[in-house]
């Protein structure tokens, strides 16, 4: 009978506090900052490539609930992507993070841009120097009175429409 009596009285006094420890932190400002950022930080596993921030799928609503009672909880910010991370894996976030294989993701862009560059770079030297190997011979003096007499008529043609 005690044993009856004592869970009865843990269960009336956790179903009496739980709701006021749920209620206390939820309108704090910063606790309200801090759950957008957690909820943004992690992907909805039912949506394409949202947040579970901004989606309303059933999915998102649970995770949503579950960091709030983590961050009630107390844990940081890091132990609640942490308790995502081993439930769902690093797909879960949206930013993963920066060691070893994610890190080669983090810095392909950069590489990549890198290595474009340099083709352009090249490929414009080359076309440069051809250029200059061509050795066109100089113009004739038929060929620049030729060149001369049709800038003129063209000189003349902008007057006329001036």
């Amino acid at each position: 009978m005690d044993r009856l009596l004592s869970r009865l009285l843990f269960v009336i006094w956790i179903s009496l506090t739980l709701p006021f420890t749920l209620i206390s932190a939820e309108g704090d400002p910063a606790f309200e900052q801090r759950f957008r950022d957690l909820s943004d930080s992690l992907r909805c596993p039912t949506c394409q490539g949202i947040s579970v921030k901004d989606s309303a799928a059933g999915f998102s609503t649970s995770m949503k609930l579950k960091i709030r009672e983590l961050m009630n909880s107390g844990y940081s910010d890091e132990e609640v992507r942490a308790y995502f991370v081993e439930r769902y894996g690093v797909w879960i976030l949206r930013a993963p993070p920066k060691q070893g294989f994610n890190l080669l993701l983090w810095g392909l862009p950069g590489i990549g841009l890198v290595v474009v560059l340099g083709v352009v770079l090249l490929r414009s030297k080359r076309w440069v120097r051809k250029e200059q190997e061509l050795g066109l011979p100089p113009l004739s003096v038929e060929e620049e009175a030729l060149i001369a007499q049709d800038l003129r008529r063209f000189e003349r043609s902008q007057e006329i429409r001036a």
